[in-house]
């Protein structure tokens, strides 16, 4: 647990080191220097340069004694009101700075997203400015990362395809529209895993594979052969299940229940 603790401190500004150190101090109170060394298993050759640093970063206050400095925790909810602050004005700041920077990223080429939450962030941002049409496919457990932005999506004019992999046949999906895909086992053994795939307006697309929880290998491109690859991909599984739906009790007795024969192509 204190290991994620010190990632996410991380990313708000503080080395390893001076992560251990905040850490001790909020769950022991005000310390000396030599203390905080002690609980927070930092050397005490680097401790009293970290304390400096952290009460310059505002993560610490500190009371002068006679013989020794204490130091105490400044609590966690007053920091992330000031770093939420610092943040939002320094992205107002840089937002009005840069927006006259001419954009030259090369979109014919391939881009490669390896984080999760870089993926859906992109994805959100796609979908959020999809004017005619999206094309999707999605396995259960990534839907949450999108879910509100297609449900807005939704109560626009816009043709929407979605492909939705699950094994659970009962679990709702709170999509007007969509085709739930089968085989998923077949699929996750075939590709090492699940995938994403998003085409917005024939203009962009993301596909690849989610590796975990938090790695991916994923590419965003606006190259046309690849989204018109992308689109077929998505649209031959609405061709499939349209035709499912239609002529469900003939397909089952020649392909199987999930029609997983239809796969036996050789």
């Amino acid at each position: 647990m204190v290991d994620n603790e010190i990632i996410l401190l991380n990313k708000i500004g503080l080395t390893d080191a001076e992560a251990k150190v905040y850490l001790a101090l909020l769950r022991h109170g005000s310390t000396s220097g030599y203390e905080a060394s002690k609980l927070s298993s930092v050397a005490r050759s680097k401790i009293y340069n970290i304390l400096e640093s952290l009460v310059s970063k505002g993560f610490i206050l500190f009371t002068e004694q006679e013989n020794n400095n204490r130091y105490a925790a400044v609590p966690i909810d007053e920091i992330a009101q000031r770093v939420k602050h610092e943040t939002s004005d320094v992205l107002e700041n840089l937002t009005e700075r840069l927006k006259e920077y001419p954009v030259k990223t090369d979109l014919d080429y391939i881009w490669h997203i390896r984080q999760n939450s870089n993926v859906f962030a992109k994805c959100r941002e796609i979908i959020k400015k999809t004017k005619s049409e999206l094309l999707m496919q999605i396995w259960e457990e990534d839907l949450p990362n999108v879910l509100k932005d297609i449900q807005k999506l939704e109560k626009q004019d816009v043709r929407m395809g979605i492909i939705y992999f699950s094994n659970n046949e009962d679990s709702e999906v709170p999509l007007k529209k969509y085709c739930r895909h089968g085989l998923v086992d077949e699929k996750r053994k075939e590709m090492g895993g699940r995938w994403i795939t998003l085409v917005s307006d024939m203009k962009e697309v993301v596909f690849g594979q989610i590796l975990s929880n938090s790695m991916a290998e994923v590419i965003w491109t606006e190259s046309k052969p690849m989204i018109a690859l992308a689109a077929e991909c998505v649209r031959h599984d609405m061709y499939f299940y349209k035709s499912a739906g239609i002529f469900q009790e003939v397909m089952q007795r020649e392909l199987g229940k999930d029609y997983e024969k239809i796969r036996d192509i050789f």
